[in-house]
């Protein structure tokens, strides 16, 4: 049985949030491409597995989302 992507990408950035250096990283990433990839491979390294689409749907609803709070 195979783990939700929705879930092992929502432990990912709970282990960001904790990790001072590993959220640095990300966030200095600056093309959308690269952070997406660096997302997937730094996961994978943590044991959650998700792909590349799972982070690129995410960033979209993040981006939604904040969106919506200002209309």
């Amino acid at each position: 049985m195979s783990a939700d992507p929705a879930t092992e990408l929502g432990r990912f950035q709970s282990l960001v949030l904790q990790d001072e250096v590993l959220f640095e990283r990300l966030h200095a990433t600056a093309d959308l491409d690269a952070f997406i990839s660096l997302a997937v491979r730094i996961g994978a390294e943590l044991g959650c597995r998700f792909s590349e689409e799972d982070v690129r749907q995410a960033v979209q609803q993040a981006r939604r989302d904040w969106l919506m709070r200002w209309i």
